[in-house]
């Protein structure tokens, strides 16, 4: 099993699957799990984009991992004790180590757990949102990410706003006579960033757009800011700053992903760190699960992305514990 988890990931790595462009990854796994003789699903999210559902009898835990990755590609490169190339570690070694471990659970005659894989992770999280509409039962889920094989029970929601301000385009020789949305804008931002936040939430300006040519007072600008929400923060940032700013600008909701925090089960005592992080997953529409995964975040998103050899086969030896745990009790 250890051959084949380092094969496969070399495999996954080799295919091309940025965020919207996923097709030629979700056939290879889709087409990877019929073969063994899993019960399989595909749910349509977009043109021929899917997320990829496998069963054995009625799961009682299912694992789960996205298939999209960040850009740019980068290509598989081996050492000895590394594999490298974009995805390795964000999240290819989860999709391949528990691909590993239920062929190996289904080897050992286990049944009733499930594998789940989805796209648009990276983006807006088209997949997990489909899989959430499709009514599937989840009774507990364990999200793939690079957490170096310790449990994340909980993790900051992500909340992006965008700020509209609007003016009257003039003449710039004569801005007398118009209404600078850059300047109405700025003085908006300056309300924001003295909104009082929860202690660890996030609050970052990411985002400023207006303006175009030097000779003309611009009639629109806009910003977005990026919150990450602990997970006991019920503080609703949308409503606090249109209050803050006032009606004279618009103010839109890109995306809400909630944060998570979930009780440890019985069945993951043998896994001993646990941690609350400030990145969010797909488990913020999962919900019911917790995070575990070989690899370390720091390396993900990078141009140095990479796993070692060891922790991925660690991973599908702790893949194949969870299961076990969760079907045979």
């Amino acid at each position: 099993m250890q051959e084949d988890v380092v094969s496969l990931l070399k495999k996954l790595v080799s295919i091309p699957s940025l965020t919207g462009n996923e097709q030629n990854m979700c056939r290879e796994v889709f087409d990877l799990l019929t073969n063994v003789g899993f019960k399989t699903a595909q749910n349509p999210v977009s043109d021929d984009r899917f997320n990829v559902i496998a069963s054995l009898g009625t799961p009682k835990v299912y694992l789960s991992a996205h298939l999209d990755t960040v850009s740019p590609y980068l290509p598989l490169k081996e050492t000895t004790t590394h594999l490298y190339g974009r995805g390795s570690c964000d999240t290819k070694s989860c999709v391949s180590a528990m691909i590993t471990a239920g062929i190996k659970c289904k080897k050992d005659g286990l049944s009733d757990f499930g594998l789940i894989f989805t796209v648009g992770e990276e983006g807006d999280f088209d997949g997990a949102k489909k899989i959430k509409e499709s009514g599937i039962k989840l009774p507990f889920i364990i999200v793939g990410e690079p957490t170096s094989l310790d449990i994340v029970n909980g993790h900051f929601g992500i909340l992006i706003i965008k700020i509209i301000a609007k003016g009257k385009a003039v003449h710039s020789s004569r801005p007398e006579e118009g209404i600078n949305a850059i300047d109405k804008l700025i003085e908006a931002i300056g309300k924001i960033k003295s909104i009082p936040l929860y202690p660890n939430s996030l609050m970052s300006l990411v985002i400023i757009s207006g303006g175009i040519a030097d000779n003309i007072i611009p009639a629109e600008s806009d910003c977005i800011f990026s919150f990450r929400i602990h997970p006991q923060d019920k503080n609703d940032y949308q409503k606090i700053i249109k209050s803050t700013i006032g009606s004279k600008f618009k103010v839109e909701k890109i995306l809400d992903a909630s944060s998570v925090y979930s009780e440890i089960p019985e069945e993951l005592s043998f896994i001993k760190n646990n941690r609350i992080v400030k990145y969010g997953t797909d488990l913020s529409i999962l919900k019911n699960g917790v995070v575990i995964g070989p690899g370390d975040i720091k390396y993900a998103h990078s141009d140095n992305e990479q796993i070692k050899k060891s922790e991925l086969i660690r991973a599908v030896d702790t893949y194949c514990q969870i299961i076990k745990n969760f079907v045979l009790k």
